[in-house]
């Protein structure tokens, strides 16, 4: 993410999009979240002004599904720099397994606890984005998994037991 400096008339419209934003019903925080970082980030500039300008339903759900994204990666970015873990480029494929594997037990429980829709509902993450997750192989955000627990009414224990984030 390249910081960047917005103009007095960019942020006139970056209030102008959140208040179309609130005004359709996206929550306060979502809106405020956006708004923060569009201002200081030109790729959630780009999206409040598509999301502005769209007219297709399925389109606004999947930016605003990108916006959130944006937003948990802000929030989960280190205040300094953070010496991660090496992973070798042979183990990737077992951890993509063990990712997977953790992703569907966790689905089944969201199927018997009352599903995605609902789960959006509670936890305020978009349906699109939760889908995108469900599917993907990729490494899930801490924050994405709190939620989720959070919704089920898992503890920390019993989502780090199942796999450790």
């Amino acid at each position: 993410m390249s910081i960047y400096k917005t103009s007095d008339s960019q942020k006139i419209r970056v209030y102008a999009i959140a208040t179309e934003m609130s005004n359709a019903g996206l929550s306060a925080s979502f809106v405020a979240g956006a708004v923060e970082l569009a201002l200081i980030y030109e790729g959630v500039y780009d999206l409040m002004e598509l999301w502005s300008e769209e007219d297709d339903a399925n389109e606004f759900e999947q930016i605003i599904a990108d916006i959130q994204e944006e937003i948990e990666e802000y929030a989960e970015m280190p205040k300094k720099p953070v010496k991660k873990p090496y992973i070798s480029f042979d183990d990737l494929e077992g951890i993509a397994k063990d990712i997977e594997g953790f992703k569907k037990h966790l689905r089944t429980l969201v199927d018997q606890w009352g599903g995605i829709n609902q789960l959006a509902k509670q936890t305020g993450i978009p349906q699109p984005s939760l889908s995108r997750f469900f599917k993907s192989s990729s490494m899930p955000r801490r924050t994405t998994l709190y939620k989720i627990a959070n919704a089920l009414g898992l503890s920390e224990r019993e989502i780090i037991t199942d796999w450790a984030a």
